[in-house]
């Protein structure tokens, strides 16, 4: 097995600079940094991690830090995500370790362990949240983390993110299109996520193209008589465009309750539903979250290189 030495030798350079361009030191060209990998890769090279990583005091993992969510288990999407992470964490020999739990306490304290106990210094965050308690820990302490999701106003960091503005208008366009919606609504949370946000702003764009007029309905979590009382004061809508799937379900089956002989059409995001939950008047955008997981990576590992290197946008498809 060639070593690190027989590299060096082949190449005329010393072992010192063929071990920083191995490890992505900074202090060794791009060009020599691609060249030694190269040679390496030829020779058949295989690097001793753990040696390496006690050497760099950095774990070979990535931390993967999900959202204080009861619809965590259960949702696909995340799921996708994590298939994305993993295939490209393995193809840099890094393995994932999971922040996981039923409070922001439990998982800041599961964050904080694996930065001072487990050395890791590379983060995913599968949200993006303003004023989050685990963003602002990772902020000060000298690691790279990238969020799932573009910051919100005023904030900066490393991001991966659809086209949030383009997938609302690209929904609602879809229902008024294909499906000949004359008058849909857009539903979102209370809670006013960057994401949800920009696709409103594609929904009130793409309305006031067609010159018809919004209607925005904050939908509450538990409360079903406030959503049926905005049900019953639309009784126009015959089309719903949704900030998410769970979302968009919600009201298509309070709207059915009231409504059973009526039809309506949803659009949700996420692709996140199993199918026996939805018929063919719901619709879904595929944000392609496998993608967006191995951007993610790319991105995380990439800025160690290319600082200039800030997001990456992640087509969607209907």
């Amino acid at each position: 097995m060639a070593t690190i030495r027989d590299i060096a030798k082949k190449m005329g350079l010393s072992v010192s600079t063929v071990s920083r361009a191995l490890n992505d030191n900074q202090r060794i060209s791009i060009h020599t940094r691609k060249r030694v990998k190269k040679m390496a890769q030829e020779l058949g090279y295989q690097p001793n991690y753990n040696a390496r990583n006690l050497t760099n005091q950095e774990a070979n993992a990535v931390g993967v830090v999900f959202p204080v969510n009861n619809r965590v288990v259960d949702n696909i999407f995340y799921v996708g995500l994590l298939r994305g992470i993993n295939e490209e964490l393995t193809s840099k020999n890094y393995v994932l370790s999971v922040a996981i739990g039923n409070s922001t306490e439990q998982v800041l304290e599961n964050v904080k362990s694996m930065i001072t106990r487990a050395q890791i210094k590379r983060f995913i965050l599968l949200y993006s949240h303003i004023n989050d308690p685990v963003i602002e820990l990772l902020r000060k302490q000298p690691v790279t983390f990238v969020t799932i999701g573009k910051p919100a106003a005023g904030q900066k960091w490393l991001y991966v993110d659809n086209n949030n503005v383009k997938a609302g208008a690209d929904g609602t366009r879809f229902l008024m299109e294909r499906y000949h919606v004359s008058n849909p609504i857009f539903a979102e949370s209370p809670n006013g996520w960057p994401y949800e946000l920009d696709r409103r702003e594609g929904y009130l764009r793409e309305m006031s193209q067609t010159n018809r007029k919004p209607v925005i309905f904050a939908v509450p979590d538990e409360d079903e008589h406030q959503l049926d009382r905005l049900i019953k004061e639309n009784p126009q809508m015959d089309g719903v465009v949704a900030t998410d799937d769970y979302t968009g379900l919600k009201i298509y089956h309070r709207f059915k309750t009231l409504h059973p002989d009526k039809e309506i059409e949803v659009v949700g995001y996420n692709n996140s539903l199993p199918n026996e939950l939805t018929d063919q008047h719901f619709h879904s955008v595929d944000l392609h979250p496998k993608e967006m997981g191995q951007a993610a990576v790319q991105l995380l590992f990439e800025n160690q290189i290319e600082a200039r290197v800030k997001h990456t946008i992640v087509e969607h498809s209907i």
